[in-house]
């Protein structure tokens, strides 16, 4: 990738999928981000998605990014969220 800071390791298209936070003017960002020809056809992609009524694209882009970033370094232990399910004792129910 031929743009100076930004190699930090991410895909192209999630980084073209960020724009909206790379900065306070987002085409200002996509603008400086075409200039780099691997990262051009990404940032139309979404400009074109945007211009939709559904977005699709870029939203479910956007969505998918902001998950795997907000799980980097996790270490779930989803045992410790389990617990056996305690048995109900009927004679020791008052009704």
């Amino acid at each position: 990738m031929a743009i100076e800071g930004l190699n930090v390791g991410w895909l192209l298209d999630r980084l073209a999928v960020m724009s909206a936070f790379l900065g306070s003017d987002q085409l200002a960002v996509e603008n400086m981000l075409a200039t780099d020809s691997d990262v051009r056809p990404w940032v139309e992609k979404y400009q074109r998605s945007r211009e939709t009524v559904s977005q699709t694209d870029y939203e479910v882009d956007l969505i998918t990014t902001l998950t795997k970033l907000s799980s980097l370094g996790q270490q779930i232990n989803y045992e410790a969220y389990t617990y056996p399910v305690q048995k109900i004792q009927l004679s020791k129910l008052k009704l």
